[in-house]
């Protein structure tokens, strides 16, 4: 059930012409649109539920999205990783999801983590935390009852510079022979390249300190990033992008 009138809001958001590559970068990265600016904009062409419309668009893969993002996991032992690139749909899902949770309390459902934070000092965090206004959010979550037993978990997910852009887009910059290989027969591309690509140049743009020195440090950077979504290209396929990725990288640091 359209309740939030997604269907009119995707409408109006594959409207605004995206069919170009972003101008900041030289070579071909898909333009993205700050998520507030995007809501702002919605609301701005008359839609009633701009907000919530696109948290569902974002939760059903309909659009997708990169941001800034700090993540913490305790489950028998801690992890963490920091990074730039695409927020999966089910991060979304999680926010949707905890944002139900906080409207039956009538404000911030809290989690209380017991493993996660120095000190062992128990701490409380925000089930759903969502800023759109400054294109951020933050969800938690924790297992309940006995947080001594072996399935206990804890986790929490920050992301923050959150850019927006539909899912489907054809762009009128891409070069012939991309344009050939997408119009071939058979099958579409198993591994969505152009996504990937997109998320190591804007780690490389946003993250200062990271300037690749090998072409097997720009393999492993896209191997990272599918293997976030379960999935593993060849080595072949790997190599053939990274080579390219890491030559212009190079040229641009001369």
């Amino acid at each position: 059930m359209d309740l939030h009138g997604d269907s009119e809001a995707l409408a109006i958001i594959q409207s605004w012409g995206w069919d170009r590559f972003d101008t900041r970068f030289e070579i071909e990265v898909p333009l993205m649109m700050p998520l507030s600016e995007a809501i702002n904009r919605l609301a701005m062409e008359g839609h009633v539920d701009p907000a919530m419309a696109m948290l569902s668009l974002l939760a059903d893969g309909q659009l997708v999205s990169t941001g800034s993002y700090s993540w913490k996991r305790y489950r028998n032992d801690h992890n963490q990783r920091d990074g730039i690139g695409e927020i999966p749909a089910r991060r979304w899902v999680s926010l949707k999801e905890g944002l139900a949770e906080n409207s039956k309390t009538f404000g911030l459902n809290e989690v209380t983590l017991r493993f996660m934070y120095e000190g062992w000092d128990e701490y409380k965090a925000a089930r759903a935390d969502w800023t759109w206004t400054a294109d951020r959010f933050a969800t938690a979550e924790a297992s309940s009852g006995d947080f001594l037993s072996s399935g206990y978990f804890e986790e929490t997910y920050v992301v923050c510079d959150i850019e927006v852009r539909p899912a489907e887009v054809e762009s009128a910059g891409a070069p012939a022979s991309r344009a050939a290989e997408r119009n071939k027969g058979g099958a579409p591309s198993k591994y969505d390249w152009e996504r990937a690509v997109a998320a190591i140049v804007f780690q490389w743009a946003d993250d200062g300190p990271w300037q690749p020195t090998s072409q097997a440090e720009v393999k492993n950077k896209l191997a990272d990033w599918f293997a976030d979504r379960d999935e593993q290209p060849s080595e072949t396929l790997l190599k053939d992008r990274a080579r390219w990725l890491f030559e212009e990288f190079r040229r641009r640091g001369q």
